[in-house]
């Protein structure tokens, strides 16, 4: 009863979920319904897309774009192959990015781990990582990595991101809820267990468990409500980012998870 009215409350504290989404999605949108990017911007938008998530390499004219139609910055994505080794004009190419186009919560995508790695390998890169978040956040700048979906990631699975997490105590997470299932585990189990460092959250659901294709959220095995549920029962406030990457249907897709998202909301405040 007193989880109940705990959650309740978190709810009535907020009047909409933030959601937002990927730039790639909508310009996935643009070209596949044919019209500018503009107009796909404008059409998400529409569906109650108040963020927007970009990459720190995109065009100054796309990110104008976005500001002028009033997304807000969600987050922002930086490849940096740190596994590879220092990356010091790139590192400060994207923290230049960060304070000049506002944002303060990075994605960081730390390269690919090669074939057969071993831990001394691992535990260098784990190293140059820390390094990097130790930097960014002397500069203010939320540095968080997500549970990827390929087994050469430094952040595959629970057990390697323990790893990363405890190589670097600055670090937080972006929680994708399709990635646990498809490296077979238990998103929930893993919410719990990631939840006091979870910062940022991907919606993506996946037909079934290790299944690579992502459906719109709340149409697959993923439990949307009981997700987010309990991000709100943990005080979690931050932005909610729909993610089906590889949809052929790009806005359909999109307005079907800003529906079930909506949805799902609703239903929790009852």
């Amino acid at each position: 009863m007193l989880l109940a009215v705990c959650l309740l409350a978190a709810i009535q504290g907020f009047a909409q979920p933030r959601i937002s989404i990927f730039f790639d999605h909508v310009a996935e949108i643009a070209k596949q319904e044919k019209i500018s990017i503009r107009e796909a911007a404008l059409k998400v938008r529409q569906l109650g897309v108040d963020g927007i998530d970009v990459r720190t390499a995109m065009s100054s004219e796309q990110l104008d774009l976005l500001d002028s139609l009033g997304y807000e910055h969600a987050c922002a994505i930086a490849d940096i192959n740190l596994i590879g080794g220092e990356q010091p004009v790139v590192v400060r190419q994207v923290l230049d990015f960060m304070h000049h186009r506002r944002y303060t919560r990075l994605l960081l995508l730390p390269g690919m781990l090669p074939e057969n790695a071993d831990s001394r390998y691992i535990d260098a890169a784990c190293t140059r990582i820390a390094a990097f978040v130790k930097e960014a956040s002397r500069e203010g700048i939320d540095v968080m990595v997500e549970d990827f979906d390929n087994p050469r990631a430094i952040c595959y699975n629970t057990p390697i991101l323990d790893h990363l997490f405890a190589a670097s105590p600055q670090l937080n997470h972006v929680f994708d809820t399709g990635n646990y299932p498809y490296c077979g585990e238990d998103v929930m189990v893993a919410l719990h267990h990631f939840r006091e460092r979870i910062h940022h959250v991907h919606l993506k659901d996946r037909k079934a468990m290790r299944h690579s294709a992502s459906l719109p959220i709340g149409t697959g095995i993923v439990p949307l409500k009981e997700v987010m549920a309990s991000l709100l029962r943990t005080g979690y406030d931050g932005w909610l980012t729909i993610e089906h990457f590889g949809a052929p249907n790009m806005l359909q897709y999109a307005r079907q998870s800003v529906a079930n998202v909506k949805a799902a909301w609703d239903e929790m405040r009852q």
